[in-house]
This record gives structure tokens, C-alpha cells and sequence, in this order.
């Protein structure tokens, strides 16, 4: 059956601090197991996410609101890229991914979907470097 899920009934959880993300399409909000999940993040003004990589399913992404620069493959020879509003970007699993707001005054928001989990616990994300305060 069809649920619409209201964005404002959830809490943004913190699993890539500082990067918030509402929990759109999980397991958890649709009540049963699922293949996929659907998130709104949003990145505050310079913030990074650790580097990681997901052991049990591909990522993508939809840039909503600002530019970051994202991270792709091994700590020591990373590739970068810009990504900016309008743009979509899809990590395979088990590729190491990661992102910077560019902004220094404006948060930057997207829309991220893992598939095949139904939860970020689910997707089984490693990360392969320490949480930057």
C-alpha cells in the first residue's frame, strides 16, 4: 500500500556528523522490511562528512541546494569533483565517498537513496577515517 510520509514528523538523525538527515523511505517509517531507503540531508555552511563506503549497496544522490565537493576511492589517492545544485552522483557499493559543503555561510541540502537496505544500518557504512570535531 501507498503511505505518505510526513518530513516533519521525524527527527533528523546524526549519522555522519555534522550532516543531518530526515529519514524519508526506510523500513522504519514504512512499518515493514523494504529495499531502499530515501533521506533529506542537510550539510551545514564548511561541513564534512567522514569518508566511507557502504558494504551492502549502492548510493545516490540529488543535489538540492548548494555545491560540495565530493571525495571518491582510497584515502591516498582520492578523486574530487564539484557537485552542484540540480546534479545527481551515484558511488557504487563499496566505493569510498565523502563531502564537503563549499559554502562558508549557507547550508547545503540533497536527497540521498541507498539500494538494497532498508536502513542506514542495513547498508552496513564503514568508515575508513576519524570524525573530524
Amino acid at each position: 500500500m501507498a503511505k505518505l510520509i510526513r518530513l516533519k514528523e521525524f527527527d533528523g538523525k546524526v549519522n555522519e556528523p555534522p550532516l543531518r538527515a530526515k529519514r524519508g523511505i526506510t523500513s522504519e517509517t514504512i512499518g515493514k522490511p523494504i529495499k531502499m531507503t530515501m533521506n533529506r540531508v542537510v550539510i551545514p555552511p564548511g561541513g564534512k562528512n567522514q569518508c566511507h563506503y557502504h558494504v551492502k549497496c549502492d548510493a545516490g544522490m540529488h543535489i538540492l541546494k548548494g555545491r560540495l565537493k565530493m571525495f571518491f576511492g582510497p584515502l591516498h589517492q582520492q578523486e574530487q569533483a564539484i557537485a552542484e545544485e540540480g546534479d545527481f552522483v551515484f558511488v557504487p557499493q563499496g566505493e569510498i565517498h565523502g563531502l564537503t559543503n563549499l559554502s562558508d555561510t549557507e547550508p547545503a541540502e540533497l536527497v540521498s537513496c541507498y539500494s538494497g537496505a532498508g536502513s542506514f544500518e542495513e547498508a552496513e557504512t564503514i568508515f575508513v577515517e576519524p570524525h573530524k570535531k
